[in-house]
């Protein structure tokens, strides 16, 4: 009963596959094969399998299931885990489980079909497995896509206000950890595990950055919100183009609208420096929550930082993104819900609040069904101005859409991250050295940094 339904080819030509532990070494040269009943020739030659480069546990342990393409293995991934759902917790708030599960599948789905609805050429390698209620580990059931050396690009809308893009790279994995019985349906909560799912900050936020650390760095309190604030506003429109930068345009996106011109200036100070100091982020796993009003919240936990840098940058991001959930959540939920979501997807557990809404996570990783630029102002110049829900003559929201245009990654796309790279390498001490020393204005100072930044 320990093969039903499934059988191993040891040795032969298939190289991929990986034997039991308990074989004796004297049997790998040979070819056997071990199956139960009827379904057999169904595994007989499996349609989809990882490369050696998977990450552990994807083809290590667990009992692989053929499938002939991404939908099925998703109808078989949701239903594998219900089944696991409801072994696992033993009948206490399955109901409820079940649906966080739905949830989960929901958000996978939406970021996988939406792929494959942008690049329908693109075929990556699918492997889907089921572990015991019994084995060793915490995983249900796993589902991994195999993109080799490609790298997929997701755009994500401007007018979501979200800062960053989604990279899809090498494999891409989904695991459902074994949820365990709960005292009471407020404690509720089911976990995905992640791999493979990088949210890397837009390159011209990166070196707008480096270059106002650069400039405004070398004096005492230079490199402020003030300071940084005032210097966007006054060199915007030259430095940063809207015809070239996102970065720009997301800004116009957020501050043009009327009902933010009559929020406190603060909240624009802290919104751009928020947005200059992203990190960027690996996600790790998604936890779905219940509450006693059967509303489905979403968690995210990312992974560590991976330089001093990087975490004096996850410092401020989370310091700015808890304030603002502190004193404008509502506001933001109004203004913008995808990049207010999306920190508290990161950071409202870390301040006593809901993580974000389900529902706008989902429709923020879901491609997009149409887009175009508009007619005026930053509009002209973003292709994904159009990425907005269609609504009738009295505002209300008759079509929901998602807001991610998927790409290949481009000779462009690697060369702005190399010029980003290239920037992000200067350091102030570099710079500095090439500022002659005098004690002139401030400003003066400021000039030779950035036309020594130029010039290098």
């Amino acid at each position: 009963e320990k093969f039903s339904d499934r059988f191993v080819d040891i040795g032969g030509p298939n190289q991929e596959s990986r034997s039991p532990s308990w074989v004796p070494r004297l049997l790998l040269g040979h070819r056997f094969r071990f199956s139960c009943w009827s379904r057999a020739e169904e595994v007989d030659k499996p349609k989809s399998r990882l490369g050696k480069d998977a990450p552990l546990g994807s083809c290590l342990g667990g009992v692989p299931i053929p499938c002939k393409d991404l939908q099925s293995a998703l109808q078989t991934f949701e239903r594998c885990g219900v089944t696991a759902v409801k072994v696992a917790t033993a009948g206490n708030g399955v109901k409820s489980h079940v649906q966080l599960w739905a949830s989960a599948c929901e958000l996978v789905r939406a970021l996988l079909l939406g792929v494959g609805t942008h690049l329908p050429d693109l075929q990556p390698e699918i492997d889907l497995r089921e572990h015991s209620p019994d084995a060793p580990g915490v995983e249900s059931v796993s589902l991994a896509l195999n993109f080799g050396s490609r790298v997929v690009v997701g755009e994500v809308a401007t007018p979501s206000r979200c800062c960053f893009e989604v990279r899809l790279s090498g494999i891409v994995r989904f695991a459902l950890e074994r949820p365990s019985p709960s005292a009471g349906d407020s404690q509720l909560k089911l976990t995905l595990r992640v791999h493979g799912v990088d949210l890397p900050a837009l390159q011209d936020g990166i070196e707008l950055r480096k270059r106002l650390q650069v400039e405004l760095g070398s004096e005492a309190g230079g490199f402020c919100k003030q300071e940084v604030f005032d210097w966007w506003m006054q060199h915007k429109d030259t430095a940063y183009p809207l015809e070239t930068s996102k970065f720009h345009r997301l800004y116009e996106s957020l501050f043009g609208q009327r009902g933010m011109q009559l929020l406190p200036k603060t909240i624009n100070h802290d919104s751009l420096w928020g947005f200059l100091h992203n990190p960027g982020c690996t996600i790790q796993s998604f936890t779905f929550h219940s509450d006693s009003r059967d509303r489905t919240t979403l968690t995210a936990e990312r992974s560590p930082a991976k330089s001093d840098e990087e975490a004096e940058l996850l410092k401020t991001c989370r310091q700015v993104a808890q304030d603002i959930l502190k004193d404008n959540r509502a506001a933001g939920e109004r203004f913008a819900a995808s990049a207010t979501n999306f920190a508290a997807l990161l950071y409202g557990h870390e301040i006593g609040q809901a993580g974000a809404k389900a529902a706008v996570i989902v429709k923020l990783f879901s491609a997009a069904k149409w887009w175009g630029p508009g007619t005026d102002g930053w509009g002209r110049f973003d292709q994904t101005w159009g990425c907005k829900d269609k609504r009738n003559a009295f505002g209300v929201v008759v079509e929901e859409q998602g807001r991610i245009l998927w790409r290949l990654e481009s000779k462009d796309d690697c060369r702005r991250k190399t010029e980003a790279a290239r920037l992000a390498g200067k350091s102030c001490a570099s710079v500095a050295s090439k500022v002659p020393n005098r004690h002139g204005l401030l400003c003066c100072r400021r000039r030779s940094a950035q036309d020594a930044l130029l010039a290098g």
